[in-house]
């Protein structure tokens, strides 16, 4: 299948419901190339799971996923920023990731979460009353943001006046994330925001060493100690989690709530059995994820799912796709809050798992308690857009939901 056959992958159509584009490529060309940005898509999950596991295809693409988005060039701003991003654990292979993740992860298991969970619920709480004074909110700049930000931000011990900041850095430095970045003045934009924030963050990380913390800041500096391997690793990984984990949360929050408003009888059956509530987090992720793919760049001629991939081409995994794929999910168009087993991926596959699932996870959690112990919450009629110039993201740009007291 060529481009000329019609397919679209960057419209605000297709991000607003990319999922009949994504069966027919799964039916049609499961493995197609996308002319226009010159890389591969993948919507199989079979051919997924081969890509996260060949060594054909490396995340070491740095400097090749930003100099094809034009955001490198000659000047120090475009190499100081190549130089950060190129230390990112997300663009890293084994067995550096494997030693960045351990460093991260430390901060992020289960038992840390569990922890921080009633400082997460008084957020979510007291988020949710301004919404309810006003008898309707927006709940992507009312609810899922400001959750987010200070979700992120208090893991981190952020000033609270510099969160408005962090919450304008994570936007911008979200759009590389993809394939398109828009104009010199996006991009000139990017680079600044990318060498501004790890600016901040190293001055931040200078004054934690001296009056370290219980924070996540504190943690990673700790796990510096002893191995020259990790040296600076505070500032650059503190740099991608809080970019990250900020944007995801805030889409797949939205997602969540947009998922149970268009389906109003699984809302019902949430309400009526709150057990089902985790489920309900998991149904959400697969059927409308904040995150459609994953990528690669293929370092060795190889072929993939019965398709040439040539050296120095990229590949666009979309997970998002696998989620739908009936081989695996049973009516898989279906939103089901009962869904058993529900193994999607949506978080990824293999040593690149996000390592911030569980904490998306618990926000999602405590933002739908919070809201289903409201007797009604309904969509307040105006229209909603996605947002997307990526095909990592999806989420709308705003959602009005009102509370009606009858």
């Amino acid at each position: 299948m060529s481009a000329g056959a019609g397919i679209d992958l960057v419209s605000e159509s297709f991000f607003a419901n990319p999922f009949p584009t994504f069966e027919r490529l799964r039916t049609q060309a499961p493995v197609y190339f996308f002319e226009p940005f010159q890389c591969f898509i993948l919507t199989r999950g079979t051919d997924i799971e081969s890509l996260a596991k060949s060594p054909h295809f490396s995340s070491r693409r740095a400097n090749e996923l930003l100099g094809g988005l034009g955001l490198l060039g000659e000047d120090a701003a475009s190499k100081e920023m190549l130089a950060h991003w190129s230390r990112l654990v997300f663009f890293q292979d084994p067995p550096r990731h494997t030693l960045l993740r351990q460093l991260i992860m430390k901060g992020f298991t289960p038992a840390a979460l569990e922890r921080f969970r009633p400082r997460l619920a008084s957020l979510v709480k007291g988020t949710l009353e301004k919404g309810l004074r006003q008898g309707e909110m927006d709940v992507v700049a009312d609810f899922a943001e400001p959750i987010a930000i200070n979700a992120i931000a208090e893991l981190f011990a952020l000033p609270e006046a510099d969160r408005p900041r962090f919450m304008r850095w994570s936007k911008d430095l979200l759009k590389p994330a993809g394939v398109a970045v828009g104009t010199d003045e996006v991009r000139s934009s990017i680079r600044r925001t990318s060498n501004d924030m790890v600016a901040y963050l190293r001055d931040l990380v200078e004054k934690r060493r001296a009056a370290p913390g219980e924070d996540l800041i504190s943690q990673f500096i700790a796990g510096e100690q002893g191995n020259p391997q990790l040296a600076g690793e505070a500032v650059i990984q503190s740099f991608q989690m809080i970019g990250a984990g900020f944007v995801t949360s805030t889409n797949q929050l939205t997602n969540t709530v947009l998922a149970l408003l268009n389906h109003p009888e699984q809302l019902r059956e949430l309400r009526a059995d709150p057990g089902l509530l985790r489920g309900a987090i998991e149904e959400s992720l697969r059927h409308e994820p904040a995150i459609l793919s994953i990528n690669r760049l293929c370092v060795e001629d190889t072929e993939l799912g019965g398709t040439r991939i040539p050296k120095g081409r990229f590949v666009h995994a979309m997970t998002a796709a696998a989620n739908r794929d009936p081989e695996v999910f049973p009516d898989p168009d279906r939103f089901d809050i009962t869904r058993a087993p529900n193994r999607h991926m949506t978080f990824g596959v293999g040593a690149h798992y996000c390592p911030g699932a569980s904490l998306v996870r618990i926000e999602v959690e405590e933002a739908l308690r919070s809201l289903l112990t409201l007797p009604r919450w309904e969509l307040a009629g105006r229209p909603y857009n996605y947002q997307g110039s990526n095909f990592q993201d999806r989420g709308p740009s705003s959602l009005h939901v009102r509370f009606p007291r009858s």
